[in-house]
């Protein structure tokens, strides 16, 4: 197993995805064609569950898009079918201190790094092979924690310390409402909040994300030093595309 993303990452490149929360194989087809980094798949406010999304990441694979699974929430269960449906990647939510981030490692980690049962079921299908994949999984498996609280950004250190944990995302809306900015993702303060946490990062040497629904706010984290910058989304670039064609008409 090779992760791309992490490669990436390790050489300081700016890398770019997109989020599908669509149970749609033509959709995740679609978008896997492009020249997308990742996928993530989110399952924590979205509709998909571990049925819809085992077809979904199937689409993606001969492809060079990583695709990503962002979980409902920090628990073993998540995080183990999420790997075993063949994601190579997870977003863990609402991570606010290192006590859960070395949970949500642990959960995604072969022993003796961790307690991940030994159950890859999509490798009987793919036909990859399963001693490799078994020795290269803890390194290549990509971790991401979500950084969306007054207490993680409190923690922020020892969180993005554990050891392996791979990257952080800001949580944007969530971090906002913590602080008291409820539907102020950009607010002064929150930004000031935002420029803390990637300053703080980058002295940590660990990669910063950021979900944006807007290209200035992604032109402005990626010269803040934010490494994984999320493009739109499958019903944001629906709405945007179907809004502009409106727009030519007059409404």
């Amino acid at each position: 197993m090779k992760n791309r993303l992490k490669e990436k990452l390790r050489n300081d490149e700016v890398t770019y995805g997109v989020s599908v929360g669509t149970p749609c194989t033509d959709i995740v087809e679609l978008v896997a064609n492009l020249p997308f980094d990742w996928i993530w798949f989110d399952a924590e406010h979205g509709p998909t569950n571990t049925e819809m999304l085992h077809p979904m990441i199937q689409t993606t694979r001969g492809r060079d898009v990583t695709p990503l699974v962002r979980v409902p929430w920090n628990d073993m269960v998540h995080i183990k079918k999420a790997l075993d449906i063949g994601a190579e990647g997870l977003i863990i939510p609402w991570v606010n201190n290192r006590e859960q981030a070395e949970y949500a490692v642990r959960a995604a980690k072969y022993p003796p790094m961790g307690i991940r049962g030994m159950g890859a079921r999509f490798l009987n299908i793919s036909g990859q092979d399963l001693a490799e994949y078994l020795r290269t999984a803890n390194e290549e498996t990509f971790i991401m924690v979500q950084i969306e609280t007054v207490e993680a950004v409190e923690n922020l250190d020892e969180i993005l310390t554990t050891p392996g944990v791979d990257a952080f995302l800001v949580g944007p809306n969530d971090l906002a409402a913590s602080h008291g900015y409820v539907g102020e993702p950009v607010h002064p303060e929150v930004e000031k909040v935002v420029e803390g946490i990637i300053n703080r990062a980058k002295e940590l040497g660990v990669p910063g994300g950021y979900a944006s629904t807007t290209m200035d706010i992604n032109r402005k984290r990626i010269a803040e030093g934010f490494q994984w910058i999320t493009l739109g989304s499958d019903m944001g670039f629906l709405a945007q595309a179907a809004q502009a064609a409106l727009a030519e008409v007059g409404r």
